[in-house]
């Protein structure tokens, strides 16, 4: 049983320098164009709702690498895009932002998209997605680029991805000690994760459905039971109740800030983009997780996925307002 270490709601803990890790992360999985529907009042079923629409650039690695390139992170995106005319305007906002997608593919297919329901409290009622793009980067694709995925120290994989494709994804960065981390997206796409072999993973971040997902019929559907399978870390999220991380080094109970939410979309996404930075940049798991928790806190508090006009000192600013 890993030793339990209480933290305060404002981290106290000594600083416990790691070894500084390299600025350079791929982020691989699928883009979507999000549509967010806003209902106005508590959602009836078999009816028409009154809703407000929000449309922006989505999909979990897509957010990640997002944030990651306004906090001076060297990120690129290996993803694969329609042939569609939302292909384009997608590939302008990310050349917008400076991120490199240049190893992508092009896919026959037209752009995915993430259509949501969100309630007035800003909680997810439900959500579809439609993508016939990611199919396309193969674990054959994967040993194409292999000579490219070894440019950089740290990928970050979406359960988009197939069964396949996340194997030899696993299986790479095991065999060329790269450091991964698996976005296991929801609790159907986790479920591919049930039948992998796992060993070597860096970090795994799921909420409490998708973790019983990924352990599918254990009867420990605890945490824990993902590190006897090799899998280094694991971060819990646990929403309003904060989240949990997990490793050999024993368990880190942290507080949610307190905010009022308007949408939870992209929340988990902007936590692990905001740790990524944080790693890299030598802090210690407890602040890792702290800046991960208020990058959180900034996007639940609006409509969409992502913070714009975020950078290194604003992000630690927005750290020390939540946790004075």
């Amino acid at each position: 049983m890993l030793s339990k270490r209480p933290l305060n709601f404002v981290v106290s803990m000594p600083k416990e320098i790691m070894e500084k890790q390299s600025k350079s992360v791929l982020c691989m999985g699928a883009i979507l164009l999000d549509e967010l529907y806003f209902v106005d009042h508590p959602l009836q079923w078999h009816t028409s709702n009154p809703a407000q629409k929000k449309g922006s650039l989505g999909g979990v690695v897509s957010n990640i690498a997002q944030h990651l390139a306004q906090l001076d992170v060297e990120v690129a995106l290996l993803t694969a895009f329609g042939t569609d005319p939302e292909a384009r305007f997608v590939q302008q906002q990310l050349d917008a932002q400076g991120i490199s997608y240049a190893e992508s593919i092009v896919a026959s297919a037209d752009t995915g998209k993430y259509v949501s329901i969100v309630n007035p409290d800003g909680s997810l009622q439900v959500a579809v997605c439609a993508d016939a793009c990611t199919p396309f980067i193969t674990p054959e694709y994967v040993a194409e680029k292999s000579a490219y995925l070894m440019q950089f120290d740290i990928l970050v994989i979406d359960t988009n991805l197939s069964i396949e494709t996340i194997q030899a994804c696993i299986d790479f960065c095991r065999s060329h000690q790269k450091k991964l981390i698996i976005e296991p997206v929801s609790v159907p796409k986790a479920h591919k994760l049930a039948a992998l072999s796992l060993a070597g993973v860096f970090l795994i971040t799921p909420n409490q459905d998708e973790l019983e997902a990924i352990l599918g019929n254990s009867h420990a559907r605890i945490p824990e039971a993902l590190l006897l399978q090799g899998v280094s870390q694991v971060w819990l999220r646990k929403g309003a109740a904060g989240s949990s991380f997990y490793s050999v080094d024993g368990l880190i109970d942290m507080p949610a800030f307190a905010v009022e939410v308007v949408d939870s979309t992209g929340a988990g996404d902007a936590a692990l983009a905001a740790w990524i930075y944080a790693y890299i940049q030598g802090e210690s798991s407890a602040n890792c997780i702290a800046l991960g928790h208020a990058l959180a806190a900034e996007v639940l508090q609006q409509q969409g996925a992502g913070v714009q006009g975020i950078n290194p000192q604003k992000l630690k600013s927005i750290h020390s307002k939540y946790s004075s």
